[in-house]
């Protein structure tokens, strides 16, 4: 009989240091998870003396890579990985003694800081409830280095994670505990609700589909090597970055005009690259209790390139289409800014020495 992945758990956690595990453990349900050792084992270099064969492996060191795709939950742990993701939270009551609270999520004044360490750990379900044959991954000194958000125009969005990690262990996952039970459905972003949007310069656009990346691009890992220790040394974070990639459909050429011409009644080509602001609203379907609103994930940029992928298609059977890529860019005020609206309180990263 088949071992199936329903019973898995993933977990994570808020590490106080570098080199110290989290005590404090969340769980988040998952379409899927591949998150997990890369033990590599090399062949070495071919060598003179025998009969032209491989002749040796061996191991340059391990890491931990992967992620997982998860349908987000707004209610709560959602916070958690966003602050790993970007480094700083502020925490706003939304109406003065409500318990509603907006959380921004943006880069340290400082950006050499970076963002803090997390703990992931993950359950493998026991075969056949035989006792013994289940198993637990932890795995210490991560962070996120990358979360895209896909946003259908029909169905949930969804959010991939990605993680790199110093190390991992086996573990008994027997006397495993959460600080959480799993949130329900009721948190999780539709694309179809309408209080949702997608926004250049504050013109709402009809958007078909898009994708919204932050990534932490990591050093080269075999520059955080060193003599004589299998694992990273550190995970150093060379450029932070939000991206996109959105197709729209085409109402009119005024932004079309704009991107090749730079203005809306434009005829020639303009050298000047056409940037705009940025802003994403995504809700829930179901309104967070005792409140006529629903939980939402907000994302704000000042300056985006917008830069059109090919050309206008007429294609037969077809709707005219645009699709866009680009990068924000840097900005006199925020870079970029996620506002996470639930009813939680505050997100407090813990530091050697706090209670959690």
């Amino acid at each position: 009989m088949s071992v199936t992945a329903a019973q898995g758990i993933l977990g994570f956690g808020a590490q106080p240091a570098m080199g110290t595990l989290a005590t404090e453990w969340f769980r988040h349900r998952a379409t899927m998870v591949d998150l997990d050792v890369a033990d590599p084992v090399l062949e070495g270099p071919p060598e003179v003396g025998g009969i032209g064969v491989p002749t040796f492996p061996y191991k340059p060191g391990p890491m931990v890579g992967g992620g997982a795709t998860i349908m987000p939950r707004l209610e709560d742990t959602l916070g958690w990985l966003l602050y790993d993701l970007i480094g700083q939270v502020d925490s706003e009551e939304v109406d003065s003694g409500g318990g509603l609270f907006d959380h921004t999520f943006e880069l340290p004044s400082d950006i050499s800081i970076g963002n803090p360490w997390m703990s992931f750990r993950k359950y493998i379900p026991r075969a056949n409830g035989e006792e013994g044959t289940d198993m637990g991954q932890v795995f210490k000194d991560c962070k996120m280095i990358g979360a895209t958000l896909t946003l259908p125009n029909d169905a949930p969005v969804s959010m991939r994670l990605d993680v790199l990690g110093r190390e991992a262990e086996l573990a008994d996952p027997t006397g495993w505990s959460w600080a959480n039970n799993y949130e329900s459905w009721e948190s999780i972003p539709v694309g179809c609700v309408t209080d949702g949007y997608l926004q250049t310069d504050d013109a709402e656009m009809p958007v078909v589909g898009a994708n919204i990346s932050f990534q932490n691009i990591p050093l080269d890992p075999r520059q955080e090597r060193v003599f004589g220790s299998p694992f990273l040394e550190d995970i150093t974070t060379i450029q932070r970055r939000l991206t996109y990639d959105m197709i729209i459909k085409w109402k009119n050429p005024d932004l079309y005009r704009k991107i090749l011409t730079g203005a809306v009644d434009g005829t020639a080509w303009s050298s000047h690259p056409y940037t705009a602001s940025f802003k994403v609203k995504m809700v829930s379907s179901e309104n967070i209790p005792t409140f006529d609103i629903p939980y939402s994930l907000k994302i704000e940029a000042d300056k985006i390139l917008m830069n059109m992928v090919g050309g206008l298609v007429l294609a037969a059977n077809q709707s005219i289409l645009m699709r866009f890529q680009g990068v924000a860019l840097e900005s006199e005020s925020s870079y970029a800014k996620f506002i996470l609206r639930n009813a939680v309180a505050t997100y407090i990263w813990p530091t050697v020495g706090s209670s959690s």
